[in-house]
């Protein structure tokens, strides 16, 4: 279990870093691992969940953020990027099993169908926020998760 979640860990790293180009891919190296990172108990890490359905850890490295939700009972269900200007979910978790909605942006129209199981009806919740990302995890009437939005802050530049 823990040499999945490692590969997986070191490829997330590999894939995020910004000096990375498409012409120059370098070896996997387990230096670029995020330690904790894809762990059902992140050693040395602190929840700092919004919401008390959920538990969320924050992974940093190389200038890019990184937020893990798990359930109450330490099931890693998903790790999004809560870094300016990205726009990802990592394949960690039980979520990385679910299908996504493709939709056409410039119709609105979704591309391919998703179902999720859940008993509903459906509330949200807030499960992280900083200055830049507002995380919110939509969850059935029985707590279990069905999918999360991260809610990029637009940021204001002071008048001149």
């Amino acid at each position: 279990m823990i040499k999945p979640l490692l590969t997986l860990t070191m490829l997330a790293a590999a894939l995020a870093a910004p000096c990375l180009q498409a012409a120059q891919r370098a070896p996997l190296n387990a230096a670029d691992a995020i330690q904790g990172m894809g762990e059902r108990l992140p050693i040395g890490k602190q929840n700092v969940s919004l919401s008390p359905l959920f538990k969320v850890y924050t992974f940093e490295k190389a200038g890019l953020r990184f937020v893990q939700i798990n359930s109450l009972q330490d099931e890693v269900i998903t790790v999004l990027s809560a870094t300016p200007g990205t726009d990802t979910r990592l394949p960690i978790g039980s979520a990385a099993e679910e299908q996504m909605i493709a939709v056409n942006d410039a119709k609105n129209q979704p591309l391919g169908m998703v179902t999720a199981a859940a008993s509903c009806p459906c509330n949200a919740t807030v499960v992280y926020r900083d200055a830049t990302t507002t995380i919110v995890v939509v969850y059935g009437s029985n707590g279990e998760y069905i999918t999360s939005y991260v809610i990029k802050t637009p940021q204001t530049k002071p008048p001149q």
